[in-house]
């Protein structure tokens, strides 16, 4: 009676300690996109979206990328990290299944016994056998949650090739967006030298004063100074994607050493579902396990309160100068329960209590900020793109501003101010029309990429 009594409370004292911290239900996911915007944007499905760099119809980026999922340093340390994650898998999964070991030794002795007055040969050998009854799922739920944790790792792996992908879109943007604003920087430069001759012509023969000529050599001085800053971009840039694709720079250079447009300027966006969104996204799913295995590693320390039982057997043969022939074995059950640990087993079960409020906490940040990711992608594509649109009409109006203010230069209408000045709006405008061109596109690989598809 005594027996149960203590076994009772002791059984009362576990459930007070293994009492599951409370989560409160998650209402995160959203039926519809809040962005007015969305409301004017096809929405597709996951395939749809695969590979969804090569509607860019670059050529050049799609290398990029070819490169960069075969041989990124980051997506080859990620695919190793789901290696020793299957590692960490089959040992904890080993404890669900009997551990059986050999042993087994020879040699020669003498026992220094009247009785054997000599030396003699000996041998031993023998199998042991032992298998945990887990009755109260400590192994078992270590074995769950190494199988979440692999499955947290895989879904790591996809998430670092997704953040890869899209790194290495927005770099080729960065690239071509600084290329062209030194094509057109230096195409201004030559039209800008050009009507520098004209004026220092026009001042030798006294038809224009000394100031014309200081004012067109400033313009011409300042768009010069511009180009070593373009230069400068798009070597960072170029040098970017060198670690994203993990090639030296020698070897991708030659890659990058034509002109081209900066792409997916002229791509409409395309949305999915948000519940679609939420279940294709790597990084939640990876939040997701996360939580669930940490979870189980929870109820496998909470297992430690309760009484283990342990199977054991143990056959052997041995033969020496004492004893002939011999066939020991046994079979024995055996029980083993903490009685007094001065919290030792309740430390590591509050931590693991503690480990799986921070997981559910990061799964909720998680899904928040996956919503949030698309929802100001959408935004940004949409503002941008009315930017762009501005920026366009405002470019073609500087230069026929430019083109009238020269023709009314040449009949005396105006004076060579005007000219500078119109000059100079056209190739801000340009360079403006060219960085909302590059903001457009990004945000537009930021949209594909807060999608969750590669």
């Amino acid at each position: 009676m005594q027996k149960i009594t203590l076994f009772s409370g002791l059984f009362l004292l576990s459930a007070c300690v293994a009492q599951a911290p409370y989560l409160p239900p998650l209402q995160l996911e959203p039926k519809n996109w809040s962005q007015e915007q969305s409301k004017d944007v096809e929405t597709v499905d996951t395939n749809a979206l695969t590979a969804w760099w090569m509607k860019f119809n670059d050529p050049v980026l799609d290398e990029l990328v070819k490169r960069a999922l075969k041989g990124s340093p980051d997506r080859l340390i990620a695919k190793a990290k789901i290696e020793e994650a299957r590692g960490l898998r089959r040992s904890a999964r080993s404890s669900l299944f009997p551990q059986i070991s050999a042993s087994g030794s020879t040699g020669r002795e003498d026992t220094g016994s009247n009785a054997v007055p000599y030396p003699d040969s000996f041998y031993e050998a023998g199998f042991d056998a032992s298998f945990e009854v887990d009755l109260f799922g400590r192994n078992r739920n270590n074995a769950r949650a190494s199988d979440l944790q692999l499955r947290a790792s895989e879904a790591q792996y996809h998430d670092v090739s997704l953040t890869l992908v899209a790194e290495v879109v927005r770099s080729y943007i960065d690239f071509r967006a600084a290329q062209n604003q030194h094509r057109i920087a230096q195409k201004n430069l030559i039209s800008q030298e050009k009507t520098l001759e004209l004026i220092k012509d026009l001042h030798e023969l006294g038809a224009t004063p000394r100031l014309d000529v200081e004012r067109a050599m400033n313009l011409v001085n300042t768009t010069r100074a511009s180009l070593p800053e373009f230069e400068r971009l798009s070597d960072n840039a170029r040098l970017r994607l060198s670690v994203l694709s993990g090639d030296l720079p020698a070897i991708l250079k030659p890659l990058l050493m034509g002109e081209a447009e900066i792409p997916g300027t002229e791509i409409a966006p395309v949305l999915m579902a948000p519940a679609e969104v939420l279940s294709v996204r790597p990084d939640v799913i990876a939040a997701l396990a996360n939580l669930e295995a940490n979870t189980s590693l929870r109820k496998s320390a909470t297992a430690e309160l309760f009484p283990t039982f342990t199977l054991g057997g143990f056959y052997g043969i041995a033969d020496n100068a004492l004893v002939s022939s011999v066939q020991p074995w046994n079979i024995a059950l055996g029980m083993a329960v903490s009685l007094l640990d001065f919290g030792r087993i309740e430390g590591r079960i509050d931590a693991a209590k503690a480990r799986e409020v921070q997981a559910y906490h990061q799964y909720r940040k998680t899904i928040l900020e996956a919503v949030t990711e698309v929802e100001t992608a959408l935004s940004d594509y949409a503002n941008i793109n009315q930017k762009r649109l501005s920026l366009k009409r405002a470019y073609e109006n500087a230069d026929k501003s430019l083109e009238l203010s020269q023709t009314l230069y040449k009949e005396g209408e105006i004076s060579f101010l005007d000219v500078l000045d119109a000059q100079r709006t056209v190739n801000n405008a340009e360079s403006a029309l060219i960085s909302a061109k590059a903001q457009q596109a990004e945000s537009l690989t930021r949209l594909y990429k807060s999608l969750g598809v590669y």
